[in-house]
């Protein structure tokens, strides 16, 4: 059995997000995946078991990556809105400063690929926030709907707009992201203050 080496697995991770990026997960063969990253395809399997488990695992390590930056220095004793601010500003920063990461995890989240991966996936680490919005839809601060209704008027338009090619006309300014903030928080807030 040879040994891992990390500068070998981060060349796959990068090769494995840039060839998908530019010609999609049927086209990225483990064969061009390997070329790009300058090893032996027999070296990919000694980290992958195959092309399914590849693809699968870096979109676990983006997800697990981009769920720790969204969450960073978030504090239950603070208020919903603030804790979802900080959020909103993490993801966004996230968002913007990886958007090679964020078209591989958004284009594994429209394939097939994603029937491999749990639903539920990333949800312990989102644990607090979960039990926050519960909190705060019971005592009437936001709309007390199913929290996948909740997440739709949050982390699609950040993302839109953290995308350059999405958000490209408008300058996402400090004041923009704020004011952003503040429609998607209008969006699922019963307080109109």
């Amino acid at each position: 059995m040879r040994l891992q080496d990390e500068s070998k697995k981060a060349a796959i991770f990068n090769a494995t997000v840039k060839l998908v990026n530019e010609i999609g997960f049927a086209a990225a063969s483990v064969a061009k995946i390997a070329k790009e990253a300058n090893v032996s395809p027999a070296t990919i399997y000694i980290y992958y078991k195959n092309k399914e488990d590849l693809l699968v695992s870096i979109f676990l390590e983006i997800k697990q990556e981009k769920t720790f930056a969204s969450i960073r220095g978030f504090d239950e004793s603070s208020p919903l809105k603030e804790s979802l601010r900080k959020l909103w500003h993490n993801s966004f920063k996230f968002v913007s400063q990886n958007g090679d990461l964020q078209r591989y995890h958004d284009q594994f989240l429209n394939s097939p690929y994603s029937e491999l991966v749990a639903d539920q996936l990333g949800e312990d680490a989102f644990q607090p926030f979960l039990s926050a919005f519960e909190s705060a839809a019971k005592k009437k601060i936001i709309k007390k709907v199913h929290f996948d209704l909740l997440k739709a008027f949050i982390l699609p338009p950040l993302s839109m707009l953290a995308n350059s090619r999405t958000g490209a006309d408008l300058k996402m300014t400090r004041k923009n992201v704020e004011s952003a903030f503040e429609m998607a928080w209008d969006a699922i807030s019963l307080d109109r203050n």
